[in-house]
Parts: C-alpha cells; sequence; structure tokens
C-alpha cells in the first residue's frame, strides 16, 4: 500500500500574492492521504503537532529552513521530509510515502508535470473541495468489509490510462469516510506491476482465509485491460506489460475462479476498464492491432457481482473535466448522493442510465456499463449494498 504526502512551500513573495501572513514566516501546507492521526515532529526544536486532517497548513520562521519535518501513527511508519529554503516552483514538492514494511523512498523531490503524458492537463493531487472528490464521512464502522483497489495509469510501455490514480485514490476515500472501513481494510495498488498485483490478490486471499470467508469484499480496478487475440480471454493489464503477451497479465477468468474459492459473504467487483484493446480515448493501446476486439465475456462465480463500464468493443472513456473516468465519475456520484446506502439494483439503475447518457453528450460516443450478477444471486442481488 502507498501514499503520497505532498508538501507545497510558499516563499514570502508567494504568500503576498496568495493571502496576508505573518512577515518573516514561511507557510506549508500538507495534502495526502489521512487514516489516522499523525503526530508531526519540526526540526531540531522537536515542535510537535497533530494532524487530523487534510490540508494542513502550519508556518515556520524563514530563518529556520531548511527544516526536517518528521511523522509518526500507530499503524504506519513515514519517511522524514526535508523542507529546502526555497521551493522549486509554486507547484511545491511532491514526496512519497511508504507503508511500514515496503522499502524507504528516496527524499529527492519528484515533481508532477502540469503536462501529463497522455496530453491533458495533469494535477500533483486530488482537488478534494469539487465535485464527486468531496466525501461524505458517514461515521459508519464496516468491521467486516475489506477492499482491494488497483488503479494504473503510468504505463512504462504503452500509453497511459488517464486519471486513473485519481480514481483509485478518491473511491479509497469512499471507502473509508462513507463505507466506514478502517485503513488496515483496505489494500490500495497504485501502479502496480504484475507482481504486485498477485501479491494484491494474494493479501486478500490470506484474510479471507483468516475468517474463514465470512467477509464481503470490494474489488476496484481502473486501467487498461486486454484481449487475447487467440482466445479472446480477457486480462487485467500490469503497468509493466506492454498488451502484446497477456502471460504477464492477470486473467479475469483466474480472477472469478480466485474469487470463488474464497467461499466470501459477497464480492462486489468495479472494473472502470475495458477488454476491446481500447484506450480511453478509444484509440488502440497496441496500434498495430487497429481495430477492437470483442472479448469472451467471463460469468463471475459465487455471491459476486460485477459492473463493468463497457460493454462489447466499445472504449471506456474519461471526463476531463471532472478528472475522472466517466464509469468511475458516476459511481462515485452515486456513492456521494446516497452516502453509500444504496443497493447494487439502483446503483446498477443509475450507472446503466448516466454513463450511457453523458457518454453521448461529453465524448459523443457509445459506452454502455455491464451488470453481470453470478447465477447463485440471481434473483436476490439488486437487494444487496456494499456492506452489510
Amino acid at each position: 500500500m502507498r501514499y503520497i504526502l505532498k508538501v507545497y512551500i510558499l516563499t514570502l513573495l508567494l504568500l503576498f500574492q496568495a493571502q496576508a501572513a505573518v512577515n518573516g514566516q514561511t507557510k506549508i501546507k500538507l495534502t495526502g492521504t489521512l487514516l489516522e492521526n499523525i503526530e508531526m515532529t519540526i526540526g531540531k526544536s522537536g515542535k510537535k503537532e497533530i494532524i487530523k486532517k487534510f490540508p494542513y497548513i502550519f508556518y515556520v520562521d524563514k530563518s529556520e529552513l531548511p527544516v526536517r519535518l518528521s511523522f509518526r501513527s500507530k499503524n504506519y511508519q513515514y519517511d522524514n521530509i526535508n523542507v529546502p529554503r526555497r521551493a522549486m516552483d509554486e507547484r511545491g514538492h511532491v514526496y512519497e510515502v511508504k507503508r511500514e514494511g515496503e522499502s524507504p523512498s528516496s527524499e529527492t523531490p519528484v515533481i508532477v508535470k502540469r503536462d501529463g503524458p497522455s496530453g491533458g492537463k495533469s494535477r500533483t493531487a486530488v482537488d478534494w473541495t469539487r465535485g464527486v472528490n468531496v466525501v461524505p464521512s458517514t461515521g459508519k464502522h464496516s468491521e467486516n468489509t475489506f477492499a482491494l483497489i488497483i488503479a494504473n495509469e503510468e504505463y512504462e510501455l504503452v500509453a497511459p490510462v488517464a486519471m486513473a490514480n485519481f480514481d483509485g485514490e478518491v473511491f479509497k476515500a469512499y471507502c473509508e469516510k462513507t463505507l466506514g472501513l478502517a485503513g488496515h481494510q483496505i489494500k490500495y495498488y497504485p501502479n502496480a506491476t504484475y507482481g504486485k498485483m498477485k501479491r494484491a490478490f494474494r493479501e486478500i486471499r490470506d484474510i479471507a482465509e483468516a475468517f474463514e470467508g465470512k467477509i464481503n469484499l470490494i474489488i476496484y480496478y481502473a486501467g487498461h485491460g486486454i484481449p487475447d487475440n487467440a482466445s479472446k480471454d480477457a486480462f487485467l493489464m500490469p503497468i509493466d506489460a506492454d498488451g502484446t503477451d497477456v502471460g504477464v497479465c492477470y486473467s479475469l477468468k483466474n480472477l472469478y475462479k480466485e474469487i470463488e474459492s474464497l467461499h466470501l459473504n459477497q464480492c462486489v467487483v468495479f472494473m472502470d476498464a475495458c477488454f476491446s484493446g481500447a484506450k480511453r480515448d478509444g484509440d488502440m493501446i497496441v496500434a498495430a492491432r487497429g481495430v477492437a476486439i470483442k472479448a469472451k465475456e467471463e460469468k463471475p462465480k459465487s455471491a459476486t457481482v460485477v459492473f463493468s463500464a463497457t460493454s462489447d468493443e466499445e472504449a471506456a472513456y474519461s471526463y476531463k473535466d471532472e478528472n475522472h473516468g466517466l464509469f468511475t465519475y458516476c459511481l462515485l456520484k452515486k456513492l456521494q448522493e446516497s452516502k453509500g446506502d444504496v443497493t447494487l439494483g439502483d446503483l446498477a439503475d443509475y450507472l446503466s442510465k448516466n454513463v450511457r447518457q453523458k457518454s453521448i453528450v461529453i465524448n459523443g460516443k457509445k459506452q454502455t456499463p455491464t451488470i453481470s450478477p453470478s447465477d447463485d444471486i440471481s434473483q436476490t442481488w439488486q437487494d444487496m449494498k456494499l456492506t452489510r
């Protein structure tokens, strides 16, 4: 699991442009993913502050820079951050913060470019103040529900999936704040390689076995899907795959078999991906293919319902003005309006109608979500909810 903690460092000059500030001080703004209260220690003075929500703003005397910020919380370990004497530019610096047990990252700052590789305008972080990114907090606690979230945007060998990381990060926030899952109940993998995807599903298997299957599972995937040319089988595509070798991709058929073997109370799968070989803009992932392929439809087993972004040879399009995939935007919108208290039947109706209508209006292309319940729950799935 991996989290991004972003630090904006504004010099005195920039402060005067933004808002009034105490003379001689520098404003520091922290944003990121907050799973629990974080204790921050500031520099050699050892001054401590408790971060209870993001964004978090504090001030230090300009004379104290550079200053080191250290972070700790009950269940997570964070890298230190060195705040330099002046910012590299107005966007500040982006640092990686990783979960305990993962290898520590370098403290070298990483600047996220304004113009992403997809040609669209990228941002350094989710804007939590607008649209579906305003996540309602319900105070709910869902102790027997777990979530696996894979958001693959930054592909190494093919075109990226624009805004997939935003999709995953905001869906994760809905799992936490709206559906009531604690941090340890969510396995979050942004930009997952084949090895990480296998590890992610292995983690879920370990959890299910520990609970003897008596859990509810939510799986969310945003990224490329790819069909096998010969068999027409559908595959989830890791970021280190190139779209020509499904041997290093994750089989949808195998995923459904894996879910069936866990004997879960229920499983709900959301896939903001298409399996025609197309990208979010409708072009082909592998240019040599030329045309979209209709992947073989896979039927989920056991108590599983699958919500897919598309049908047949369609592409899963983005909603650029909202910085999300169109399917994910509609999913988040319904969770926001209902505060997560929605039946799967109502959610299916909402997605089918709104994705289809918005795709024609916004993108000028057809996109028709597919809802696939297993035969075991064909008569009952519409009354089910994401947590119970």
